[in-house]
């Protein structure tokens, strides 16, 4: 029976995150790169704004209506399709989900099928660690965004055909996309894009304590530079999203003038504005991944091990990493006004080296 769809996009897509649809814009274009692909479909609700722009077929429903209804169709989906493509993101840590994964693969019967730009672990549990080498060992090629991800790999799954790669973004970078966001010249503007980490695992206190603080550092920043203030919701989800920590860190920020940006579905949208912000504070990966390839100086406040692996490959300087929960808002606010004053040390690794990376996951097997 003839495939529906050249391939079937798998990811976090349509969940209203810039940084998955950056990751699905990229996953599009290697289909279409790799494969000849012309018809997609993608792992998302109908509706979804990025499937429209990207014209890939959502194959999941608007609103879920019954238990397992989602899956399902995402097996359907799979089924009709001719690749699988898993693009991005830390999509492997759970035996669940890792194992709907490895059912994708069956149920499309084409044996070359990949994933690309992914992050594996920290697993759940040892389940989890055994679906990951199962799928390592059936996908025909997996390339990882990092070195811990690339070790984990070879560890679990020795004979897999795995490959050090790098984030799905660098590889856009020569689109007319992503040169035509650009933005000419920068304004005097400070970026922000936090993340709501603690409040969801019960530590709102800690949330509040880093608010305090770089809400500290941003006054000071202002009164010595006059630097406004960006706020990137990097997630729109409504509930689960970034609105409500950047309108507590804005209540915080006592005569400040504030710009807040919306999530906005084409995430060239975000590209354009950091382009032409002076200095980003980037809590989201993809917030510090933007400013890297818009060059950007950039503050990382690392919540995951995912950010510090991206700080450390892109050869990101000590003095402008910090961790998110400890970090000293002294040391945060010189390593600022270090950047502000015009004496920011940019990342070792050039941006022509991370696209190159980023294009090895679409080598031909």
């Amino acid at each position: 029976m003839p495939k529906t769809f050249d391939a079937l996009l798998v990811g976090y897509y349509g969940m209203h995150n810039t940084g998955d649809d950056m990751l699905m814009a990229a996953t599009a274009e290697g289909a279409k790169a790799l494969y000849g692909a012309s018809r997609l479909a993608a792992t998302c609700p109908k509706g979804s704004e990025v499937a429209q722009w990207l014209e890939c077929a959502p194959v999941q429903s608007r609103k879920q209506r019954v238990r397992a209804q989602d899956r399902a169709l995402k097996y359907v989906g799979a089924w009709r399709s001719e690749h699988i493509l898993i693009g991005g993101g830390s999509v492997f840590h759970t035996a669940k989900d890792i194992a709907q994964k490895r059912h994708y693969l069956k149920l499309s019967g084409n044996a070359e099928h990949r994933a690309v730009g992914v992050g594996l672990g920290p697993f759940v549990d040892t389940e989890a660690e055994k679906q990951c080498a199962a799928f390592l060992n059936e996908a025909a090629f997996t390339g990882v965004r990092d070195r811990d991800s690339y070790d984990i790999a070879k560890s679990i799954a020795p004979a897999a055909n795995v490959a050090l790669t790098y984030d799905l973004a660098p590889g856009l970078v020569e689109s007319d996309a992503f040169k035509s966001a650009l933005a000419s010249q920068r304004d005097n503007a400070i970026g922000f894009a936090l993340c709501p980490k603690e409040r969801f695992e019960g530590y709102s206190q800690r949330e509040t304590n880093r608010l305090l603080k770089l809400a500290a550092a941003a006054k000071q920043w202002h009164r010595e530079s006059g630097a406004g203030i960006r706020l990137f919701d990097f997630n729109g989800h409504p509930t689960l999203g970034d609105a409500q920590v950047h309108q507590e860190f804005m209540n915080l920020l006592d005569g400040v003038p504030v710009e807040y940006l919306p999530y906005y579905a084409n995430p060239y949208h975000c590209i354009a504005a950091i382009s032409r912000t002076k200095m980003m504070v980037a809590m989201r990966l993809h917030a510090a991944i933007f400013s890297f390839l818009t060059k950007t100086p950039y503050l990382s406040l690392n919540y995951h091990p995912k950010c510090d692996n991206w700080c450390r490959d892109s050869q990101h300087s000590p003095q402008y990493a910090f961790d998110s929960a400890t970090f000293d808002v002294e040391a945060l606010t010189k390593s600022g006004f270090d950047i502000l004053n015009g004496h920011y040390l940019e990342p070792q690794l050039a941006i022509a080296a991370a696209r190159d990376e980023a294009l090895k996951n679409w080598e031909a097997l």
